[in-house]
């Protein structure tokens, strides 16, 4: 009889195995998600499960950000131009309270999505000046459709808007929606990825977490806002991790004037200029090269000037042949292009000698300029509803409609960040989510093996939610330097996780070669 209950008690078991096994099976999992066979549970109805990721086609599964597979799989950070992808580029439309997501491969848009806060529907008023992040996602400015006032003096907030959005390239959705000083216009996304943003109204700079949106600088956050001589109007970030920020004379009769501000402190470094010349001394957009120069659109000056990074010195001041220099971005080859709106023009300037390269006509009223890493600028074209793709060499042109009013001149490709913010400190990133299959999973660790050389670092972290969808809104937890546990705080259906390749001041790169997740359930 003993033996007979042993017998029927296995059979059961192994019902219950196959159960398991068929239900994996009708949700597509069966061969990737195994059973950890021997592990203890203290429940018969938990299973151990785990997904390894070990081939190229179980890393090609995830988003490769400036990695890529060699021969044996492994994955390792790219050389070339590779490791600095551009594949989307976004434009908001000012006038529609909108923003167009465009596929720069295909030179085609993607779609175009309503800006509104998820939770109170109220729109962002009058948005400009993107900034891409290192997973493509974007942050805009919405500054509101009468923000050109020396303080809000009972504007509505239609009039002097106060918000910045996160939106996802994934599905166009806005991630977070959060409130900031009033008319925030200049934005730049750090090496920690935090998002620095100026308040034009307030003459202040404020910094947020571009992961969680916690504010560390603003007015009731972790430390006071920033002040800054006036009206902040464009941002960028040099590769020394110091913030450069533009002062608009608008609405004030104040010269134009440079900030430079320490990342890592929050202290104003500097101030530099006005730049006087011929009686001019307009500013515009920014952007730094290579060297850490810095390279600004003079706006009614008709050029653009150039600054030493160091120690704010005027370089020169190159004419650009156009009318009204606005946005500006430098290339791979440390060229700078130039949009100038009187025109209708953008000009390509030798970033070493300032002079003339080219001039090629695009649409009515470019105010920004972008490079890729493909050899192709773009030209926002605000009188024209598009942008113009233009190629660097032959100077070819293709057009592409966007929404009403598009606007802007700041990183919207998000190459500045890669290539110069990011440059002492090589970053890349392979990301995946695994799906347990149903919602009592609980994610236990994670284990892998890699190759890090010296001066290189590879972590992991993760984050865990019910719905694919809400993974976008949950913060990751903190880096893993090593394998071990993750804590998802109760069940979860679905884990994302982020592998991180770092190096610096060396060509080496770590190697994944595999890596698994565990979970029970």
């Amino acid at each position: 009889m003993q033996r007979r209950n042993e017998y029927f008690r296995a059979v059961l078991a192994a019902a219950s195995v196959l159960a398991v096994l068929g239900l994996a099976g009708c949700l597509g999992l069966a061969g990737d998600l195994m059973p950890d066979d021997g592990l203890p549970t203290s429940d018969a109805t938990l299973r151990a499960y785990s997904q390894t990721f070990t081939a190229t086609e179980d890393f090609r599964k995830g988003v490769l950000n400036g990695v890529s597979d060699d021969t044996a799989g492994q994955l390792q950070m790219s050389i070339g131009q590779t490791a600095f992808a551009t594949p989307y580029m976004w434009i908001p439309n000012s006038t529609e309270n909108s923003i167009t997501l465009i596929d720069t491969i295909k030179s085609e848009v993607v779609g175009t999505y309503p800006l509104a806060d998820p939770v109170t529907g109220e729109p962002c008023y009058n948005p400009s000046r993107t900034t891409v992040d290192f997973n493509w996602d974007v942050w805009v400015g919405c500054r509101g459709f009468s923000s050109y006032i020396n303080g809000r003096q009972g504007k509505t907030i239609q009039e002097v808007d106060d918000k910045v959005m996160k939106v996802s390239f994934k599905t166009g959705k806005v991630l977070l929606s959060l409130k900031v000083g009033n008319a925030p216009r200049a934005l730049a996304i750090d090496a920690n990825n935090h998002v620095w943003i100026g308040a034009s109204v307030d003459d202040t700079v404020w910094e947020v977490d571009g992961d969680t949106g916690q504010c560390y600088r603003g007015n009731g956050c972790q430390s006071p806002a920033i002040a800054v001589p006036d009206f902040p109007y464009g941002a960028v970030v040099d590769q020394d991790g110091m913030l450069w920020i533009v002062n608009n004379k608008v609405p004030t009769a104040q010269p134009d004037q440079l900030t430079k501000i320490d990342t890592r402190t929050g202290q104003v470094v500097a101030i530099y200029g006005p730049y006087l010349r011929n009686g001019c001394n307009g500013l515009y957009g920014i952007a730094i090269d290579q060297l850490g120069d810095a390279w600004v659109g003079g706006f009614e000056c008709d050029d653009v000037v150039k600054v030493n990074g160091k120690t704010g010195e005027l370089i020169g001041a190159y004419l650009v042949g156009g009318k009204f220099s606005r946005g500006v971005a430098v290339d791979l080859d440390g060229n700078v292009w130039v949009a100038s709106s009187g025109t209708n023009t953008i000009t390509k300037v030798n970033g070493a000698t300032g002079a003339l390269i080219s001039t090629v006509g695009v649409g009515s009223q470019p105010i920004g300029v972008a490079v890729d890493a493909y050899g192709h600028v773009w030209a926002v074209n605000r009188g024209a509803d598009s942008v113009t793709k233009v190629n660097g060499i032959k100077s070819t042109t293709a057009v592409t409609g966007v929404g009403n009013g598009p606007y802007s001149y700041s990183d919207m490709l998000g190459l500045a960040l890669r290539t110069i913010t990011l440059r002492k400190q090589l970053v890349a990133t392979w990301r995946s989510v695994v799906d347990a299959g149903h919602e009592r999973a609980r994610f236990t660790t994670i284990g892998w093996a890699a190759d890090v050389p010296p001066n290189t670092t590879f972590s992991v972290r993760v984050r865990c939610a019910q719905d694919r969808l809400a993974l976008e809104t949950v913060p990751f937890g903190p880096e893993m330097l090593a394998p071990g546990a993750v804590s998802c705080g109760g069940q979860s259906r679905f884990l994302e996780l982020e592998a991180r390749f770092t190096s610096v001041g060396t060509s080496a790169s770590p190697a994944l070669k595999d890596l698994t997740v565990h979970w029970e359930g």
